[in-house]
């Protein structure tokens, strides 16, 4: 499943985690994703201390636990499942169909 999960860095620890995201290397970046988690993308407002990633996840398990990663320097208030325009159509199709 893709999510979109929103972070948000505890206002009392953001100078630090932005100091350790920006000083990763490039190994701590390769394995910050656990296996069964991959990122599509993600965005920062840097300013405030939040942002967004979108991730695929094989179970809710890989996703907690990439979750828990962070857990100490901030949180995800809003993790939402998302779905692509194919996989959109598809349900709205069959959404409709069923409804006829």
């Amino acid at each position: 499943m893709i999510f979109m999960c929103e972070y948000q860095v505890d206002r009392d620890k953001q100078s630090d985690t932005q100091a350790f995201f920006a000083n990763m290397t490039d190994e701590q970046a390769a394995g910050e994703f656990p296996a069964g988690v991959k990122k599509f993308a993600r965005w920062h407002d840097i300013p405030n201390g939040n942002g967004w990633t979108v991730v695929e996840a094989d179970n809710q398990e890989a996703l907690a636990s990439w979750i828990m990663g962070w857990s100490g320097q901030a949180t995800f208030p809003v993790v939402t499942p998302v779905v692509d325009d194919d996989m959109g159509r598809k349900l709205l199709k069959a959404m409709h169909a069923s409804q006829a």
